[in-house]
């Protein structure tokens, strides 16, 4: 158990350093780009390799004992490691571009999808959580509050004449 908290704090420390980046900030003003920190990927990658090296330790521990305990911890772990990975796919991949007046947005396969700004019908902002765009077609796009420049999504919307409302219909939502 020992090597297993061992080999847990290793990874927890070297991943990180391994998958840092630099990215560089964009000069152009016109496009805004929304997608998620850096460091929530390492987060979420170093969680699903470690869930998946703990569920293996079980697993090797439950072949080799007559304890069917330990094949309860396995499944509990796979769960996580099945989660996080899917996390990590969602911070990875999921990305919102805005640049003259079109949506480039990728979902969690990062499969691309445009929409035109001007085909907005609502901004509905929920304060804990971001701000669900709702389009012409039925078509929803969340901007999460956890996305870089989301500061700027209000200021965005203005320009392009789109008020923003809160889940009850009041105009500028100002939060709890």
């Amino acid at each position: 158990m020992i090597l297993v908290a061992i080999t847990l704090i290793l990874l927890s420390i070297i991943i990180p350093i391994i998958f840092k980046s630099n990215d560089s900030i964009s000069e152009n003003t016109n496009k805004v780009e929304f997608k998620f920190n850096n460091a929530f990927k390492v987060v979420m990658l170093s969680s699903t390799i470690i869930f998946v090296i703990v569920s293996l330790v079980f697993l090797f521990i439950s072949i080799n004992s007559d304890k069917k305990g330990e094949l309860i911890a396995v499944i509990f772990f796979a769960f996580l490691a099945v989660l996080s990975s899917f996390l990590y796919l969602l911070a990875k991949n999921k990305k919102i571009i805005y640049c003259d007046n079109i949506l480039y947005i990728y979902n969690i396969f990062g499969k691309q999808k445009n929409l035109n700004i001007k085909d907005i019908e609502q901004a509905i902002e929920i304060p804990t959580d971001g701000i669900k765009l709702i389009f012409k077609n039925n078509e929803k796009v969340k901007i999460d509050m956890q996305m870089s420049n989301y500061h700027k999504v209000k200021e965005i919307l203005n320009k392009n004449n789109i008020i923003v409302k809160d889940n009850n219909g009041n105009n500028s939502p100002q939060g709890w």
